[in-house]
């Protein structure tokens, strides 16, 4: 795939952290592309998909509002990290939908290419853009796929200390199947497929989990469970390329952190995943969850980010850097923006949401 050369005065700091942070983990971001999502795996947004809403589900207190005092300081507390990244905006008079679309339009990112949820884990507040429009999920479906294991083995279905056989299962790439079969031999448990599909977010494990639900399409009809999107794509299709919404995926997380106690192996591991990459390249001092998902024209991000208020946070992009259907590796210029765009999401919670 060509790559396009990526030239923008003022941010050579910004460039410098990302080509440390991918020297250092090419390793990992190389088993990332070769062994993530499934291989079976824009239209426009419109201002009706760029709002702010309440959840109606469990409802939080009000939270007092910040005055304008109090998020300036903010700005002048993160001034010079803002400006060395070139990612200085009016956080604390702007909406998080402005913000991300000031960014986008500085970018020449068309409007489509960027979905998002958000949630305040405090107050209950769901801020969204393009949150409707089918974006194609990539590796994010281990999320809520992990989730269904947990559940069936609380309900005494499955075992967390049985090795289950993985001679029979329907794996994707054949290196990547024996290399499974080199190091477990014929069966793991089910805490090494979760974390291996969520860490590593390779497939072999993934199916491995998947056989013992019963296939993917079984396992998919019961994603239902943590949640619909408003959208006529209610949760994950299987069939028209592992389309999603955002909308599904912020009700995903709501109910990953509302039951952490039951999934915290799981927040474990995602907190274990891609050290220093995706959410956490330029937040290196804040504990993040994060289940990254790529796949050709897809670089997405799924996170609980645990801020002084922590926030949810569900990710999706289509072509940035100019990828398409046909990309066969991670686009360099897509992927910055990616990593950009968490820094401008989380410096916006910092001045608005944090107490």
């Amino acid at each position: 795939m060509d790559k396009k050369k990526f030239i923008i005065s003022g941010v050579l700091l910004a460039i410098a952290v990302l080509v440390f942070a991918l020297a250092g983990h090419s390793k990992q971001i190389k088993r990332y592309i070769t062994g993530n999502s499934m291989k079976i795996e824009k239209q426009k947004g419109s201002d009706k998909d760029t709002k702010k809403r309440s959840t109606k589900q469990n409802p939080k207190p009000k939270v007092a509002e910040k005055t304008m005092e109090e998020k300036q300081a903010v700005m002048n507390a993160d001034m010079e990290r803002m400006d060395a990244l070139n990612l200085h905006y009016d956080y604390a008079n702007m909406t998080l939908p402005q913000v991300v679309q000031t960014y986008m339009n500085e970018m020449g990112i068309d409007p489509s290419a960027v979905a998002f949820s958000y949630k305040n884990t405090a107050t209950g507040e769901i801020i969204s853009m393009n949150e409707t429009q089918p974006m194609t999920a990539g590796s994010t479906y281990k999320l809520p796929l992990n989730m269904l294991i947990v559940d069936q083995v609380a309900e005494g279905k499955l075992s967390m200390d049985k090795a289950y056989d993985i001679t029979k299962i329907d794996y994707e790439y054949e290196g990547e199947y024996n290399a499974y079969r080199k190091q477990f031999g014929d069966d793991m448990t089910i805490s090494e497929m979760q974390e291996y599909s969520l860490v590593y977010s390779e497939n072999t494990p993934a199916h491995a989990m998947v056989s013992l639900l019963g296939g993917f399409e079984k396992a998919y009809s019961m994603f239902d469970r943590y949640g619909k999107s408003k959208a006529d794509l209610k949760t994950i299709d299987l069939n028209s390329g592992n389309k999603t919404t955002t909308d599904y995926y912020i009700q995903v997380l709501d109910h990953l952190w509302n039951q952490r106690d039951k999934y915290t192996d799981i927040l474990k591991f995602l907190g274990q995943s891609f050290s220093g990459l995706y959410y956490k390249t330029y937040l290196p001092d804040i504990q993040i969850f994060q289940k990254p998902g790529y796949v050709r024209e897809a670089l997405n991000i799924d996170a609980v980010v645990n801020e002084q208020t922590p926030y949810l946070i569900a990710l999706y992009t289509a072509g940035l850097g100019g990828s398409t259907s046909e990309s066969s590796e991670v686009n360099d210029l897509g992927y910055n923006q990616l990593c950009q765009l968490t820094y401008v999401i989380n410096e916006w919670h910092r001045v608005n949401q944090n107490p």
